[in-house]
């Protein structure tokens, strides 16, 4: 049996409303709308509140539930808002939509005025100039804060604030500021004063005055930052009370990450006033520092950034916001995973002088596991300045020079990005240096900030080593700001503050334009509806955006200051508000925005107001539930609006202070959920003493009931009793069993809630009382839930299908390649399964393969290739396969000569028919030479042979003709090798001190040392095959 209350019939509801439409004057215009009703709605058109009838030009079209309305040969004067309106005994509903007429094209193109001439030089007009600034200012809560800018220009150009790029009303009430122009006798240009009345925590940002004239625009920017007082009681009595951390009232939410990684954690907090915000770790507030970032995002919520998770970090995260209206709390515990393979003594934070050194130590486990030094997320080579000892299980690194920026946090890791976090603190005349670099988008501000030991000291600020405009920078006491607002292209590059021979720099960096937001509607109109609506028009912006958009409609209750939104609408034209969409009865104000990935328009207001009261209405009403023995009973029902109720069962009302209860100790269970507009009863379980139950729910306006009925289920599962879970590896064979109480009786296999089909891959077989389900070579794709269902009763099997594990065969230790420039490497991973995936990584990127990197596969052989080599190629490589990884080291040398030996010309004597050869030493045993006399290259012959020995080249001249007298080289790229032969009949002395003749002859320079393997002459090879 079910009750229910409510009109006969159905009122009018519009399922399409009528799209606005733009066309050029003499063109014809449609609006088409389906509605539907029962009875069948009356549907009339109407414009300017007239009902308008059927002309030549004006005809109404009707198709069921669809009705439109044909305009032919459009004119100006037929511009404006249609609205169709639909009536039956159960009600009434309309919709709107605007027609826009536009004017044709001209055929030809009018004169256009000449523009306003540039004014000439010399004569006074120009664009704004600040001749003073706002300064940066760091101040106590509750203190008054004057911020005053001055700007010359002709004409006099017109000033105005912001705060963090948005318009002082959009932030603050008006009670909290005041704007002060300057009088004419306090000197040139136009001033304005901001005066902040009582600064709260919220009231930190960046504030950028304005200034604009008809020649251009002008702005200059300072940092506000709002500090706590450190006294605990409040001075003022009227002063909110300090934060208190109250105790949680339900479970705070878990976050695991594992050791060394970054936890961020995000609170997004809206109230008015604006927030106060603190956080706090285990019970104590927390203060920003190296490893505790603290900051607000684009989106507006409060972020807490803990870097390098050490296991000293979990603990209880507390996000506590407050204003004036009350407090609220947001709590998260974070565990961290520690890895197996630990460091025996971590590292320890140490403190060094500028100039000086500092050393870091710690031990691993074993002395062949290799590790690597980083600053921060920087990767240090050993150098003069990072010098790296390994001495069995200690690992060293001694920073010399210390410098500012050598402030921060250092980790060593082990294989498997297993590290120890130090932090370093340099002791100088810079107690904060500037972040290693900053992002920020074109158009927003940037702040920089610097903390010196001393109080008013004077640095200097630079970008590329050019000094910074003064405007832009402030001093108070210890701090030191550098102000850059709506930035551009044009300031990226490297800032840096200097005191003294301390220095601290950071890499300023740009990026993409930040496009304009899109405009306002115009033409918004409101039309006092019946029946408790209201009816909003508008038209779209002038110029439409570029990019897609939405509009944002937002409603205020007379006399609050508070905007709530309403809904978003895609298409301009009309909608309709009922009262259903308020919360309490009372008049509202509405206002809309346009909004697109490029910002928000400025709102325009709805002129006039609105009495509303909410009310509600049954849309979809309970049904009578028909379930089986220990299955869950589900009534649910749809209204019209948000609206609280209370459920019955057997006329006794069902606590609604908690969701999940009992009807008595040991009865039946239940847990009600309210999303929406649905309203939902979950009774758990019911047994057959429950059939015949009646379910009822009030609220006001509604009234609905509806019955529970317990069947008898004609059949019940003898196994699987519980739930069974199940692992199988590819291939294997699997088969899932239910048994059932009776012979030949029907059951349905499901898998992940959809219907099973029967193929070659997946068999349903009926043997008496077993149903099975055979998998004849498993997948992994084949993993899910499976259910046997027969009546009101299902048996469940998870299972899980997975990859046999891949092992790596070759290399098991650690590989170091060592390769110069242009050079070809290859480092190569040997699975033990030729379909296993491997993904290779360089310094914890994955590699993607490109025409410097290729990546092969060869049957059960990975190979990275680098066909030419260059420095920035070297790095930590990892073949990852499975659980297991292969590392390799790839070191790149820059060479900057291929010829070792000769360094200089050599001269070479020689007598008719001696043998002479001239040797050429490489510093790689493939390069190739060419051998040139006198410029032209020599060809090979028996009189001349060129021979080739791993790194060397020679020239051998068997039986030296006086023709072979000349000058030879030896070239390689750029470079070369020179040789000067001359050949005589016989030595004849020119020196009388001296009659033995000499035969010059340069044969090889003694063999160096070389480091290099023998691998082909194309590549560098690292790893097996």
């Amino acid at each position: 049996m079910k009750a229910s209350s409510g009109d006969q019939g159905s009122p009018p509801c519009f399922l399409r409303f009528p799209r606005p439409v733009r066309v050029v004057s003499g063109a014809e215009a449609e609006l088409k709308c389906v509605v539907l009703g029962e009875p069948p709605p009356v549907v009339v058109w109407e414009k300017g509140g007239q009902q308008l009838a059927a002309s030549e030009r004006l005809s109404f079209l009707a198709d069921g539930a669809e009705h439109g309305l044909l305009l032919s040969t459009a004119l100006p004067t037929d511009a404006g808002v249609y609205v169709c309106r639909a009536r039956n005994a159960a009600g009434e509903a309309y919709a709107a939509a605007a027609v826009t007429v536009l004017e044709p094209p001209a055929s030809e193109p009018e004169p256009q005025p000449a523009e306003r001439p540039l004014p000439p030089p010399g004569s006074g007009e120009g664009a704004p100039v600040f001749l003073t600034g706002p300064r940066s200012q760091w101040v106590l809560r509750g203190v008054e804060v004057v911020l005053t800018c001055r700007a010359g220009g002709l004409p006099e150009p017109t000033l105005y604030w912001e705060k963090d790029g948005m318009a002082l009303d959009e932030v603050w009430d008006s009670s909290h500021f005041a704007l002060e122009p300057g009088r004419a006798e306090e000197g040139p240009g136009a001033s304005l004063a901001l005066r902040i009345l009582a600064a709260r925590l919220p009231d930190s940002g960046v504030y950028v005055c304005h200034a604009r004239n008809a020649h251009g625009h002008a702005q200059a920017g300072a940092l506000l930052q709002v500090h706590q007082p450190p006294e605990s009681p409040p001075s003022d009595p009227d002063e909110a009370p300090a934060p208190v951390v109250e105790p949680l009232k339900c479970a705070p939410k878990t976050f695991w990450v594992n050791e060394g990684k970054h936890a961020k954690f995000r609170c997004y907090v809206m109230g008015k006033p604006e927030p106060e915000i603190e956080w706090h770790w285990e019970g104590r507030p927390l203060l920003p520092d190296r490893r505790r970032l603290m900051y607000r995002d684009r989106d507006g919520g409060f972020v807490l950034k803990v870097l390098y998770c050490q296991a000293k970090d979990r603990g209880l995260y507390v996000c506590a916001a407050r204003n004036s209206a009350g407090q609220t709390l947001s709590a998260v515990q974070l565990h961290v995973k520690e890895p197996r393979l630990r460091f025996t003594r971590p590292l320890q934070d140490v403190e060094g002088r500028e100039h000086g050194i500092a050393v870091l130590e710690c031990k691993v486990p074993n002395s062949r596991i290799p590790t690597a030094w980083f600053r921060e997320d920087q990767r240090l080579l050993p150098c003069r300045k990072y010098e790296q000892i390994e001495e069995g299980t200690v690992r060293r690194l001694i920073i010399h020079r210390l410098k500012a920026d050598d402030d921060g946090v250092y980790l060593c890791e082990m294989r498997g990005r297993v590290r120890t976090v130090a932090n370093v603190t340099v002791k100088g005349p810079i107690l904060k240096r500037l972040p290693r670099k900053l992002d920020v988008l074109e158009g927003e501000n940037a702040v920089l900030l610097v903390e010196t030991l001393e109080a008013g000291v004077e640095g200097r600020w630079s970008r590329d080593g050019e000094e910074l405009p003064v405007i832009c920078q402030s001093s108070s006491g210890h701090m030191h700001a550098l102000v850059l607002p709506g930035v551009t292209r044009e300031d990226a590059g490297e800032v840096t503050f200097s005191l003294g021979n301390s220095r601290t720099t950071t890499l300023l960096r740009v990026k993409c334009v930040k496009h304009s937001p899109p405009g306002p509607p115009v033409s918004a109109e409101m039309f006092k509806g019946h029946k408790n609506t209201v009816l909003l028009t508008w038209k779209p912006p002038d110029p439409a955006p570029e990019t897609p958009f939405i509009y944002r409609l937002e409603r205020q209750e007379v006399g609050s200051e508070d905007w709530i939104q309403c809904f978003s609408i895609e298409k301009a034209g009309a909608v309709e508000v009922p009262g259903d969409c308020v919360p309490s009865e009372g008049d509202y104000r509405f206002r809309i925005c346009t909004v697109s990935g490029h910002g928000r328009s400025p709102h325009v207001v709805f002129h006039g107001s609105a009495h509303l009261v909410p009310t509600a209405r049954l849309v979809a009403g309970l049904e009578d539930v028909q379930v089986y023995n220990g299955e869950d009973a589900v009534f649910s029902l749809d209204l019209s609006t948000i609206i609280q109720g209370t459920w019955f069962l057997n006329g006794e009302e069902l606590k609604s202070n908690e969701p999940e209860g009992q009807v008595e100790p040991g009865a039946l269970r239940y847990r009600m959920e309210q999303k929406g507009l649905q309203h939902r009863l979950i009774l758990h379980a019911v047994k057959h003493q429950d059939s015949g139950a009646l379910v009822g729910f009030s609220c006001p306006g509604v009234q609905d009931s509806a019955a529970l009925t317990i069947q008898e289920s004609p059949v019940h599962i003898l196994s699987p009793q519980d739930k069974v879970s199940l692992t199988f590896t590819t291939s294997d064979r699997v088969v899932l069993t239910c048994e059932l109480s009776r012979v030949d009786f029907p059951a349905t296999w499901y898998k992940d809630g959809q219907k099973v089909e029967e193929s070659e891959l997946l068999v349903v077989k009926m043997d008496g009382r077993k149903h099975r389900l055979i998998l004849p070579e498993a997948k992994v794709q084949d993993s899910g839930e499976f259910e046997c269902r027969t009546e009101g009763v299902s048996a469940f099997f998870g299972v899980t299908v997975q990859d046999p594990p891949v092992h790596i065969v070759e290399p098991r230790e650690h590989v170091f390649v060592h390769a110069i420039t242009s050079e070809c490497v290859m480092l190569a991973c040997e699975v033990d399964r030729e379909d296993a995936p491997v993904c290779w990584y360089k310094d914890g990127q994955e590699v993607e393969e490109s025409d410097f990197v290729v990546l092969e596969n060869e049957g059960p052989h990975r190979r990275l290739v680098l066909p030419a080599t260059q420095p920035s190629d070297g790095g930590e490589f990892q073949c990852v396969a499975g659980d297991e990884r292969a590392y390799f080291t790839v070191t790149i040398t820059d060479v900057s000569s291929w010829i070792v030996y000769p360094s200089g010309k050599v001269y070479v004597a020689a007598v008719r028919l001696e043998r002479v050869v001239l040797t050429c030493e490489l510093c790689r045993p493939w390069a190739e030479v060419r051998w040139t006399k006198n410029g032209e290259e020599v060809v090979e012959s028996p009189a001349l042979l060129l021979q080739k020995e791993d790194t060397v080249r020679r020239l051998v001249l068997p039986s030296v003709q006086l023709e072979d007298s000349g000058e030879y080289l030896c070239e390689i790229d750029d470079e070369s090798a020179s040789f000067t032969l001359t050949v005589t009949e016989s030595y004849q002395s020119q020196d009388s001190s001296n009659n033995n003749p000499e035969l010059c002859v340069l044969l090889k320079k003694p063999k160096t040392r070389r480091l290099w393997s023998h691998f082909p002459p194309w590549r560098r090879t690292a790893g097996t095959e």
